[in-house]
């Protein structure tokens, strides 16, 4: 047993997570924890990881285990050079050639025959150490990581301070998976990784020999890599044997058959109500009526079935357009300091859903935000229609003041709606009740989501300009955003790392590596 979970209770800003949740980790598992947004699963990541601490409960690590755990937020030193930092992963082993060396300085330098001996003898066992461990491998072992996840594409030399947070958490996962460890817990790792650094990950993890735990709402992804299943809803954890898929299918026949036993109950219930009701003052059946009561009495309720899973109705706001030419790109070149691309050119037609593809690093979000004007371009031109209006998402969850709630939030921006007005508004993007009401920075990242998709719906636009809709997003929300698109009659120009929501959204696609390659 790697990992045990004994009576761990957690409320987060008045919402109770889990109550008295229990389960266990076992060699060779490889699980993926799952559930509606806002449940509490990277909590959970971050009480395993140790940043939080539970209300009630214990958490038992294996004692004999080497533990990774993936810290988005780690800090780190920003001068420090890519592969340096990469290198510390085999730190221990520098040390142990450093000591071998020593070793070796000592027997050139000694005349006694028994020291000489022993050095010599301390030296081959490092030597064998080093060799066991594949010492002199290294410089592969860490360009056959940084490659498979886009790493080389930055620069082995690059300073970590002028990576994107993005960019940084992929160095960070790769440092991890150097390490080797035992157990290794990720929260959402696939959020930074384009389609072929995914598939590289789900390679990677499927000759993996350790145990893991992740957090993701890529149901392709879990259904590749993970042996179980751990299912966070309405406060309770249920561990569940096989992938993703028998997961979904064995939870929905559990709910068929609770709803049968719920409904049945309540059925006997309302029968012995009845009974008791009409017999209890007649003489002759009141005694019948007793016993029935105490039947009802030690009847153990079943709790009505309920998902905490808040549908979205997204419906995107639309402003008629005058040209069916909606956009065009003539040697556009992009960066920030410099261009990081030969020049782009395309021609984007009114209605038409494009997908901005290329690997991580390369340029997509550079530009999205040179096309809505928050940078400006190196060279070349672009133009929209006259009266294009832009509504845009931004990837990173960032919003000026986080102290506030949904509802304050909305209200800044649209000052003439009233409350009731601003919760059905939010209703339909799946914010509802007390989460309108509770600090944005106490959300889940998937809430985040659901609340600037609520700011995009709100706003009047003949083009989505979406960087990353989908990260964060539970599987029911990412399939209400997918139809919202598909039924949205202007444009749409979006980067997802997710291949299933890519083809089903977009109409065409525009790959920025093939720029590279021309």
């Amino acid at each position: 047993m790697y990992l045990e979970v004994k009576n761990l209770s957690m409320t987060f800003d008045k919402k109770v997570l889990y109550n008295n949740i229990n389960f266990r980790i076992l060699p060779k598992e490889k699980v993926g924890i799952v559930g509606p947004n806002g449940v509490g699963k990277s909590t959970l990541i971050k009480i395993l990881g140790g940043e939080i601490i539970p209300d009630t409960g214990s958490i038992e690590f294996d004692k004999n285990i080497k533990i990774g755990y993936l810290d988005q937020y780690a800090k780190v030193d920003k001068k420090k050079r890519i592969i340096e930092y990469l290198k510390e992963a085999f730190s221990s082993l520098y040390n142990k050639e450093e000591k071998m060396k020593e070793y070796l300085k000592l027997i050139k330098s000694t005349t006694d025959s028994s020291l000489h001996t022993r050095y010599a003898k301390s030296a081959s066992i490092i030597q064998e150490e080093l060799e066991a461990n594949r010492f002199y491998e290294i410089d592969s072992m860490i360009m056959k990581v940084a490659k498979g996840l886009g790493i080389t594409n930055y620069g082995m030399q690059t300073e970590l301070g002028k990576l994107s947070g993005g960019q940084k958490v992929k160095v960070v996962l790769a440092k991890l998976l150097l390490e080797d460890p035992d157990l290794i817990i990720l929260d959402e790792p696939t959020n930074f990784l384009d389609e072929s650094h995914v598939e590289w990950l789900v390679k990677y993890l499927k000759e993996y020999k350790g145990t893991f735990l992740i957090v993701s709402h890529n149901q392709e992804f879990l259904n590749d890599v993970v042996n179980v299943i751990l299912d966070i809803d309405n406060t309770q954890v249920k561990k569940y044997k096989g992938n993703y898929q028998a997961y979904e299918m064995k939870k929905a026949m559990d709910a068929e058959v609770f709803e049968r036993q719920y409904a049945a109950q309540q059925k006997e219930k309302a029968k012995l109500e009845d009974y008791i009701n009409r017999n209890r003052t007649r003489a002759s059946t009141a005694k019948m009526a007793q016993s029935r009561q105490k039947k009802l009495d030690k009847m153990e309720l079943l709790e009505k079935p309920k998902s905490q899973n808040v549908p979205m109705h997204l419906k995107f706001n639309y402003s008629s357009i005058s040209s069916h030419r909606f956009l065009v790109v003539e040697d556009l070149e992009i960066g920030y300091y410099f261009s990081l691309l030969p020049k782009i050119s395309f021609e984007i037609k009114s209605g038409d859903r494009i997908a901005i593809m290329g690997f991580n690093g390369i340029g997509k979000t550079t530009l999205l935000k040179t096309l809505i004007g928050e940078l400006k371009p190196i060279g070349g031109n672009f133009k929209f229609v006259d009266d294009a209006k832009i509504a845009y998402f931004e990837q990173e969850h960032h919003f000026e003041n986080d102290n506030i709630s949904p509802l304050q939030y909305i209200q800044e921006i649209y000052p003439k709606l009233n409350e009731k007005e601003i919760r059905g508004i939010l209703a339909k993007s799946g914010i509802v009740g007390p989460l309108a009401l509770q600090p944005i920075k106490t959300m889940s990242g998937g809430e985040q989501s659901k609340l600037k998709l609520c700011l995009v719906t709100m706003q009047k636009a003949n083009v989505l300009v979406l960087d990353e809709p989908t990260n964060h997003l539970d599987a029911n929300s990412k399939e209400e955003l997918k139809k919202a698109l598909i039924n949205y009659p202007g444009t749409v120009i979006f980067v997802s790392h997710e291949h299933e929501f890519t083809n089903a959204v977009a109409t065409k696609k525009f790959d920025i590596e093939e720029l590279l390659l021309s």
